[in-house]
């Protein structure tokens, strides 16, 4: 039996510290929650948008996005900025930002794949 493999070593490819960094992004993102706060942020004004305004987007109380903000700061996935009584928040640029970018690209394909079958 002949087996199929690939003939790159993933850490011919990567460094054990970039593996611990991709980890990290996908595990902060895996959530739910911190995925929906990511593509509220990703199609927010520059980006960026305040607490107050995920809490009533996402309809969940302030304390639990505030959790999940931290796993994506922490993640180094977001950014936060004070302006007086408002916490505002940003989506950093890298990879996080380009993963969310794949997706949508590719839900775009998948409603325009969707829309042409009905037309038949």
């Amino acid at each position: 039996m002949v087996r199929n493999y690939c003939p790159l070593d993933p850490d011919e490819l990567f460094t054990e510290e970039e593996m611990e960094f991709i980890a990290t992004v996908l595990k902060a993102l895996a959530h739910p929650t911190r995925l929906r706060i990511v593509f509220i942020l990703y199609m927010a004004d520059n980006n960026k948008i305040c607490v107050n305004d995920i809490v009533d987007l996402l309809d969940l109380p302030q304390p639990n996005i505030s959790q999940h903000l931290f796993v994506l700061r922490s993640a180094g996935i977001v950014s936060c900025e004070r302006n007086k009584n408002f916490v505002c928040y940003s989506l950093n640029d890298g990879l996080a930002k380009k993963i969310i970018e794949v997706i949508f690209n590719e839900k775009k394909c998948m409603d325009k794949e969707e829309n042409e079958e009905r037309k038949f």
